[in-house]
């Protein structure tokens, strides 16, 4: 998915936000990535496992967006995702840039 409205009720606001900033730097800015059902994440994570994908994926049952607590962003430089990492981070976010797998298109909730 990849509405803000598949997420959790709490994260939307700071999710809106988010986006509206990252549109602020780049009109071109979207979500990818919402919530995610466990079929989606698995076959995501194979194609991780794999060498399929760009960008990590967590383990089925392990992803925050199986529970509609992160959200991906695409259309972003490398610099424009770290201006918007230290924003969501300065939120109590947690920016998968600064993550060792290094996802810097993804953003989840500090809980």
């Amino acid at each position: 998915m990849t509405g803000l409205g598949s997420l959790n009720r709490a994260l939307r606001p700071y999710a809106t936000a988010l986006l509206r900033a990252a549109r602020s730097l780049n009109p071109h800015a979207t979500v990818t990535s919402t919530k995610r059902s466990r079929k989606s994440q698995a076959a995501l994570y194979r194609n991780y496992v794999a060498g399929r994908s760009r960008f990590p994926a967590a383990a089925p049952g392990s992803s925050k967006h199986e529970r509609g607590l992160a959200l991906d962003l695409g259309g972003l430089s490398a610099g424009q995702l770290s201006k918007l990492g230290k924003l969501w981070r300065s939120w109590g976010g947690r920016w998968g840039g600064s993550f060792r797998s290094r996802d810097p298109i993804h953003f989840e909730s500090g809980r």
